[in-house]
């Protein structure tokens, strides 16, 4: 692989991929680079009020739309479809975050 990539993972403890995608209340952020794999920020969601349903993962889509794929232990279909157009590759995997990033760049 020889382009840059950004992963966002959804990790409770920054080891697991194990957080449900609109449960998420940060991202880790790893970038790719041929071979090497290195963590590169943290990303928060704003603790803002929920009005719909929806808005437990809408902003979790801008906070990663710079990303190729999104890690995480599972995910509703609407978030899927979204992820998608957005050309965003959804990952529904549990593992350590590097066997997970490792999975994703195999297939």
């Amino acid at each position: 692989m020889c382009e840059n990539i950004r992963i966002a993972v959804a990790s409770s403890d920054g080891k697991n991929v194990d957080l449900h995608f609109g449960d998420a209340s940060h991202f880790l952020i790893f970038e790719v680079k041929g071979n090497q794999i290195n963590f590169m920020e943290l990303r928060e969601k704003e603790n803002k009020p929920l009005q719909e349903q929806s808005d437990r993962w809408m902003q979790s889509l801008e906070m990663i739309k710079d990303c190729k794929a999104i890690l995480c232990s599972k995910m509703g279909q609407e978030p899927v479809s979204k992820l998608e157009e957005m050309t965003i590759t959804p990952v529904q995997f549990t593992g350590t975050i590097l066997e997970v990033i490792k999975f994703y760049l195999s297939n």
